[in-house]
């Protein structure tokens, strides 16, 4: 690479590729730990994406300083020029170290969908069991003494009833 800013914006893009590989390693691991329910291991996942969240913010802020430095917007449209005002060389390497940080950012996005989404059935579960045994269920829904599918308001606490 033959400018110094194209040294450094490379490096920095290799460094967030890096970290979201690593982040990305452990949001797959907190989706098993949603899966199996292993609240210690969800908790130490949780721990353990922050400071990979905080680096990745740091770069950020880096890589934008950089294509300011150079007069560009820091956002993809001033990233895009920046690249193509660069050597035919140097716009390759960041082209494709650009373009593995963005499948790896598309993958961590997906997965924190992914475990967002069990996240929120656990807590939809958790609730409407609360709710029984509180006796707020609104919408229960049972089989009745002869198959059928009944659906009653339950007036009286579960824990009242039994």
């Amino acid at each position: 690479m033959a400018t110094t800013s194209s040294k450094q914006l490379h490096s920095i893009l290799q460094a967030e590729q890096h970290i979201s590989a690593q982040l990305l390693d452990i949001m797959m691991a907190e989706r098993d730990a949603l899966i199996e329910s292993d609240t210690d291991v969800m908790n130490a996942m949780s721990e353990k994406k922050q400071p990979f969240v905080l680096q990745l913010e740091q770069l950020g802020r880096q890589r934008d300083a950089v294509l300011q430095a150079d007069g560009f917007s820091a956002d993809k449209d001033g990233l895009a020029a920046y690249i193509d005002n660069q050597t035919q060389q140097d716009a390759v390497a960041l082209n494709a170290i650009l373009s593995q940080l963005k499948l790896t950012a598309q993958a961590c996005r997906e997965h924190n969908q992914i475990n967002g989404g069990i996240v929120n059935v656990n807590r939809q579960h958790i609730q409407r069991a609360m709710n029984i045994f509180r006796g707020r269920d609104m919408n229960p829904s049972s089989y009745g003494p002869g198959g059928e599918y009944t659906s009653q308001v339950v007036r009286q606490p579960l824990l009242g009833r039994v």
